[in-house]
């Protein structure tokens, strides 16, 4: 009857043999919040020291599964479109596509990428640059 009427149960609701794991658990986000701002923090020094002049030799870091994020991947276009170029654009595969296959890649891409549709004018005109140079319109 008692422990009905104080509402306790084994020890009291909600509370456990040892209370410490309250103050141990609430520990964690304050080490882990530690731990990244000393990284931010090494990382903003060695970033000022890399500008002022002194030379820092900082590890190459290579982290699995993030290759397509890697900074020679992330290039822009080149100012003069290449063949290599063009048929990347159009998702080509062969070295030298057939004209039908080109303007099969060239329709389906603008049609995804249609400005009248949402896409952009800048993507619209640089599929129509990969056609143009691989169906020999354009000179390079």
């Amino acid at each position: 009857k008692n422990q009905r009427k104080s509402g306790r149960r084994f020890g009291g609701a909600g509370q456990s043999a040892d209370p410490g794991w309250r103050r141990s658990a609430a520990m964690w986000p304050l080490i882990l919040g530690g731990l990244g701002a000393g990284a931010l923090a090494a990382r903003t020094g060695l970033r000022a020291l890399q500008r002022s002049g002194f030379k820092v030799e900082l590890p190459a870091m290579s982290m699995p599964g993030l290759g397509a994020l890697q900074r020679e991947t992330l290039k822009g276009f080149e100012t003069p479109m290449s063949r290599t170029e063009a048929r990347h654009i159009l998702n080509v595969r062969e070295m030298n596509p057939q004209k039908d296959a080109i303007r099969d890649a060239h329709r389906r891409l603008l049609v995804a990428n249609h400005p009248d549709k949402g896409g952009s004018t800048y993507i619209a005109s640089k599929i129509n640059e990969a056609k143009d140079i691989l169906l020999g319109k354009k000179a390079l």
